[in-house]
C-alpha cells in the first residue's frame, strides 16, 4: 500500500488518483500554492510555467493574478492533463490557460517563452535534477525567476511513504543545485512549523 500511494503521489493516475489523490494535493498544498506565487510576483500579463501541477490548484489561482497573461501546466499524468482540460476548458477557450503533457526533463516550449517558473512538490521525482534545471533555464527569459517548492528533509522522512523513489532535501540542498545550474539571487524562504510539514519555497533568478 505504501508503495502504492508513493506512485500515485509521483504521478496520480486511474479512478483513485482523479477522486481522492487530486482533491487531496490541492487540499494539503493550498498554503504553499500562496506563498508560491506571492514569492513570485507574478504580473497580470506574464507567461508562467508551472511544472506538475497535479489537481490544478496552482493555476487556478495564478489564472486569478492575470489578465492578459497565460498560465501554462505540464505534467506526465496523462489523467490529470484530461481532468485540467476539463476543469479549465473556458479559460482554455479564452487562451489564458494551456495545459498538456510534459516532463521537465524536455520541456516542448521555444527559448525564453516565460517570465516566471514554479514547481510545487515535484523535486522529489525528477530523475535528473540539473538537466531539469537547464531545461527551465532554457525556457526562461533573461531575468525570468524560478520558484521550487517542497517539503524539507527532516519532516518528509518522517512519511513512510517517502521511502520509495523519493529522493528527499533540504532547502539549501536545493538552494546549491540552483546556484549550479547557473540561477543568481538565489533565496530561501522556509516557515519552521511544528505540524507534519514546513513550508519551504527556493527562488532565482535567470
Amino acid at each position: 500500500m505504501k508503495r502504492f500511494i508513493a506512485a500515485q503521489l509521483r504521478k496520480p493516475s486511474g479512478w483513485f488518483g482523479l477522486l481522492v489523490m487530486s482533491p487531496l494535493l490541492n487540499r494539503a498544498n493550498r498554503t504553499l500554492v500562496e506563498k508560491t506565487l506571492t514569492v513570485l510576483g507574478i504580473e497580470p500579463d506574464h507567461m508562467v510555467l508551472e511544472i506538475g501541477f497535479g489537481g490544478g490548484l496552482a493555476i487556478a489561482q495564478a489564472s486569478k493574478r492575470m489578465t492578459t497573461g497565460v498560465i501554462c501546466g505540464v505534467d506526465f499524468s496523462a489523467d490529470m492533463v484530461r481532468q485540467s482540460r476539463r476543469r479549465f476548458r473556458r479559460e482554455i477557450s479564452q487562451g489564458r490557460v494551456r495545459v498538456q503533457i510534459g516532463d521537465v526533463s524536455q520541456l516542448e516550449f521555444p527559448a525564453a517563452s516565460f517570465d516566471r517558473a514554479f514547481t510545487i512538490n515535484t523535486i522529489y521525482f525528477w530523475p535528473d535534477v540539473m538537466r531539469g534545471f537547464s531545461e527551465i533555464s532554457r525556457v526562461l527569459k533573461d531575468g525570468g525567476r524560478i520558484a521550487v517548492s517542497l517539503r524539507p528533509k527532516n519532516k518528509m522522512q518522517k512519511f513512510a511513504v517517502t521511502q520509495h523513489n523519493f529522493q528527499l532535501y533540504h532547502p539549501t540542498d536545493v538552494a546549491a543545485l540552483m546556484t549550479r545550474a547557473g540561477f543568481r539571487d538565489v533565496r530561501v524562504h522556509h516557515e519552521p512549523s511544528d505540524k507534519f510539514y514546513d513550508d519551504v519555497v527556493v527562488e532565482g533568478t535567470k
